[in-house]
């Protein structure tokens, strides 16, 4: 019995853990409520106001709780260069940069909801950058577990690499932006999933961390499967 009880006490959050959640939920509330109040106009969809948080907060548990396992600079090299990689593609396929521009230079949307402010805008000649801070923050976030997964994978730089994209939480992000972007407007599912694109993002941007996480964690991956 006692077993028992102290391993379901490695589950149960600390005071300390729970004040600071607390902690951070109230401020997020504070400043809807700002913006809600100052803001003229502003928009009230509890979905528009409340989605920014989950991947902000999500993120920001990814890169406290998730450590890398030890290993040569080699292959950590190996995973900053995926993961470079695999973060140019998403930030690419999800709008966070194109090529071309309209030539209106750097400005900053500040009357936005929380979340959503404060956004960098960038148009060049031949570049269009657009940082809004939940994406970067959930795109960012997304990648590191990228990276962890090679470097974790023991099966050398090429398993790591294999591993990665075999496990679908890697490439979700990638297709679900891709799909997106290339179906035709007219179409049925398109316009359903453009009127519930924040929704169905943030589902697919939580799946995919509980996934990359699991790999991490539990080594549930192709190859992991096939060590095993």
């Amino acid at each position: 019995m006692s077993t028992q009880t102290s391993d379901l006490g490695r589950y149960i959050p600390e005071p300390r853990s729970l004040a600071l959640v607390a902690i951070v939920l109230n401020a997020e509330l504070l400043l809807v409520f700002l913006y809600l109040v100052l803001i003229d106009g502003p928009a009230t969809d509890p979905l528009l106001l409340g989605f920014p948080f989950v991947w902000l907060n999500v993120a920001a548990l990814v890169f406290l709780k998730v450590r890398p396992a030890p290993a040569s600079s080699r292959r950590r090299a190996a995973g900053a260069a995926v993961a470079v990689g695999y973060a140019l593609l998403l930030a690419y396929v999800g709008g966070v940069f194109g090529l071309g521009g309209q030539g209106t230079g750097l400005r900053t949307v500040l009357a936005a909801p929380p979340g959503f402010s404060p956004t960098l805008i960038y148009s060049g000649a031949t570049l269009g950058v657009v940082l809004i801070p939940w994406k970067v923050a959930g795109y960012l976030a997304l990648s590191y577990l990228v990276y962890v997964t090679v470097v974790d994978a023991s099966g050398g730089v090429a398993g790591g690499v294999l591993g990665l994209f075999s496990c679908v939480s890697c490439v979700l992000p990638i297709v679900a932006s891709v799909v997106g972007g290339v179906a035709g407007v007219g179409a049925t599912l398109y316009q359903a999933a453009l009127l519930q694109s924040y929704g169905v993002s943030t589902v697919v941007f939580v799946t995919s961390v509980g996934l990359l996480y699991a790999v991490h964690r539990f080594d549930i991956s192709v190859v992991g499967w096939l060590r095993g």
